[in-house]
C-alpha cells in the first residue's frame, strides 16, 4: 500500500496549489472537490438524493441536469442544518469512490488526497499523514472575494462553516504556509515530501 496523504486546510487556502506542486513531484494527486463534482453531476444515487432533499430548484438550467453547486451552496451556507444534511449524503459517497481510486494506485509510494473537509468529516484515520494548507485571514479574503466573488458577509460565513486554521494545525503531522510566493510553498511541499519517502 502507498503512503496516503491527506491535504485539507480552509476555503482558498492553496489545496490546489499544493496538489499541483505534488503532482509535479510524481505524486497521484486525487482531488475530493473534482469527485464531488462528477457525483453531482452525473446520474448517481448521491446526485438523485441531493436533488430529493433539496429541491429541482437546484439543477441546472441546461440540459445536463447537473446539480447547479453555486444555488446549492446559497442554500447550504446559510443555514447549518441543510450543510449538515448535505455532508451526510456526499461524504459517505466521495469516501467510497476515493478508496476505490487509491486501490488503483497500488504501485506508487506516496498518493494525495485533498480533502477540505477532512476534520469536519471525521475521516483523518483514512490517512497516513495529514498536511494542513494555511494562509493569514487577509489572503484568504483577498481570494475568496476576487475568485469567487463574494461579499464580506459571505467570506465570513464560508470560513466560520469550517474550522479555524489553528486547530486544523495543531491536528495535522505538516503544516503548509501558503501566504507567500509559490516558489516558497513548493520548498515547503519537497522538503515534506521527502520526510515521507523517508529519504
Amino acid at each position: 500500500m502507498p503512503k496516503i496523504i491527506g491535504v485539507t486546510g480552509t476555503i482558498a487556502s492553496g489545496k490546489s496549489t499544493v496538489g499541483n506542486l505534488l503532482a509535479d513531484l510524481g505524486v497521484p494527486v486525487i482531488d475530493t472537490d473534482t469527485l464531488v463534482h462528477e457525483l453531482l453531476t452525473e446520474d448517481t444515487p448521491a446526485r438523485r438524493a441531493v436533488i430529493t432533499r433539496f429541491g429541482p430548484a437546484i439543477v441546472s438550467d441546461d440540459a445536463s441536469g447537473a446539480v447547479d453547486r453555486a444555488r446549492l451552496g446559497k442554500i447550504v451556507f446559510a443555514d447549518d442544518r441543510a450543510r449538515k444534511d448535505l455532508e451526510s449524503i456526499v461524504h459517505p459517497a466521495v469516501i467510497t469512490e476515493y478508496r476505490r481510486r487509491v486501490n488503483d494506485l497500488l504501485g506508487h509510494s506516496v498518493v494525495a488526497i485533498l480533502v477540505p473537509l477532512l476534520f469536519e468529516a471525521g475521516v483523518e484515520g483514512e490517512f497516513d499523514e495529514v498536511w494542513t494548507v494555511i494562509a493569514n485571514e487577509e489572503v484568504l479574503r483577498s481570494r475568496l472575494q476576487s475568485r469567487d466573488r463574494l461579499s464580506d458577509k459571505e467570506v465570513d460565513k464560508r470560513l466560520t462553516a469550517q474550522l479555524p486554521q489553528s486547530e486544523k494545525a495543531s491536528r495535522s503531522m505538516r503544516t503548509i504556509d501558503n501566504s507567500g510566493s509559490v516558489e516558497n510553498t513548493r520548498e515547503q511541499v519537497q522538503l515534506y515530501l521527502k520526510l515521507t519517502r523517508g529519504n
